[in-house]
């Protein structure tokens, strides 16, 4: 039997519209968006651009003013904070899972006007546009639907309006959300969500608590300049991310189109950089491109900024601390490639998790495992991906356990006659952000069973995997992951 259908009334309540107001308090204009599990509501980053404010309206016609957790313009997506509980909740679902042709559903609120409209369509295509995976529609969406829920068969999220082509008919386009789900864990996000709203002229505006100056200055973090060396310590009071690294920003503006290089090093960690901002697709990632060590970008940026740096660190050892220096240069440097990598960083095992080592698992098993950056980079959605090997015989029902304090755990099969599609994808079944996955092989041969992880982007660490023979009911416990 196929899913249930999706429960409309229901669905409405988590729909509601968003209000865009200007420094005064008046609606500038207006999109739709939804609350999510963990209590944000999510819409189009577009919806608010150039707003002073923001303002929600639940589908009974309640107002609440609202705030921004986290932003990512580049992908058109943000989230909001709200006070009090929301009515309803939408699930995510799993957008990587969805193929074309697939039947989506749009609840939005088309002009501002008509709120809980509901259209059905299916996907059309899935596209990758300057990096960022979109989903064509047909479902027909209006102005006033940016930011509405694309829900699949079961009633999750697995799409964000973004946008329609007015010339063309039924060519509308949403964010697929694999990517974006866990946009509030991202530190530069949640600066970028700082700078959002954008209030003019007013004074003790509510909700603005003083963490932007002038206009136009996004947060209050330190600046670095073209030109510019700068010290530090990564220190153990400095944020940490849930892979146990350490981080500190910076920001900087440069010129559109001008070539620069970024330089991190450091004695005392192997360091990552991480660069951010407006005009990226993704978050620029280097661990090796300097030398020895260092890490290395080097190229152009399209727009003025700001752009965030983030000094980090690799995941092992954990919690790595130490003296760094950070430079930005006129001009392109050479950034290394793996192949010519010479990095062998004092107390890290150079032969530790080392890239494409195979690994099997038989029913009956249970292996111990640790995701690394040594292993596949899914572009896609910027998670890290580790292929185990398993012999199937066909009609044969096994139970697939993925485990881990480290990462909220997902997992997939894939191999003869797996077609990729929902039966063989899990993300919380196993309780407490846990997977579980039971499946019946379709043929005899060799599978893969895939751990990768749903959440923040570029997650590792260690992780429990077991293989039970026959099924396992799903765990009720609730996916609550804390973030540090």
């Amino acid at each position: 039997p196929g899913p249930a259908a999706i429960d409309i009334p229901t669905a409405r309540k988590a729909v509601v519209t968003i209000q865009a107001l200007d420094a005064n308090g008046q609606l500038m204009a207006s999109g739709t968006g939804f609350f999510v599990t963990g209590g944000f509501v999510v819409t189009a980053a577009h919806v608010l651009e150039d707003a002073a404010g923001c303002r929600i309206e639940l589908s009974d016609g309640q107002q609440q003013r609202c705030s921004v957790a986290a932003a990512d313009s580049a992908k058109d997506v943000a989230m909001l904070t709200v006070s009090g509980s929301p009515p309803y909740s939408l699930r995510w679902g799993s957008s990587e899972s969805m193929k074309d042709g697939d039947e989506v559903t749009v609840i939005s609120n088309p002009l501002g006007q008509l709120p809980g409209t509901v259209s059905r369509g299916i996907i059309s295509a899935s596209r990758v546009v300057s990096g960022t995976k979109l989903l064509q529609i047909s479902a027909a969406i209006s102005h006033g639907s940016s930011g509405a829920p694309v829900l699949n068969p079961r009633g999750q999220v697995i799409g964000i309006v973004r946008s329609t082509i007015e010339a063309g008919q039924s060519l509308n386009f949403a964010t697929a959300t694999d990517a974006v789900r866990n946009l509030s864990n991202d530190q530069v996000a949640v600066a970028e969500g700082m700078a959002l709203l954008k209030p003019k002229n007013v004074g003790n505006v509510a909700g603005n608590a003083g963490q932007r100056g002038s206009i136009g200055t996004p947060v209050s973090l330190p600046q670095i300049s073209i030109g510019q060396t700068v010290t530090g310590n990564l220190t153990g009071t400095d944020s940490l991310y849930p892979d146990t690294t350490y981080y500190k920003m910076y920001q900087f503006m440069t010129t559109p189109g001008r070539e620069i290089t970024i330089d991190l090093s450091s004695s005392d960690f192997d360091p990552v950089l991480i660069v951010r901002g407006g005009g990226l697709a993704q978050s620029i990632v280097d661990d090796d491109g300097g030398p020895g060590c260092a890490s290395r970008v080097s190229q152009a940026f399209v727009g003025r900024g700001p752009y965030f740096i983030l000094v980090n660190t690799t995941t092992s050892p954990h919690r790595q601390t130490g003296r760094f220096t950070l430079a930005i240069s006129e001009g392109s440097q050479h950034v290394q490639g793996r192949s010519e990598n010479d990095c062998s960083p004092s107390g890290v095992s150079a032969s530790s998790s080392p890239a494409n080592e195979p690994h099997s698992i038989d029913v009956g098993q249970t292996q111990q495992g640790s995701l690394t950056r040594n292993d596949v980079l899914l572009e896609s959605d910027t998670t890290y991906a580790q292929a185990w090997t398993i012999q199937g015989r066909a009609g044969q029902t096994i139970t697939i356990d993925l485990e881990s304090d480290a990462f909220d755990a997902y997992l997939f099969l894939r191999g003869p006659g797996v077609a990729g599609g929902r039966d063989f994808q899990d993300d919380d079944s196993g309780g407490s952000c846990n997977a579980r996955l039971t499946a019946t092989f379709p043929q005899s041969g060799e599978y893969e069973i895939v751990v990768n992880t749903a959440g923040q982007h570029y997650m590792t660490g260690a992780f429990t995997l077991s293989v039970t023979s026959g099924s396992k009911p799903k765990s009720v416990a609730a996916c609550h992951r804390s973030n540090q």
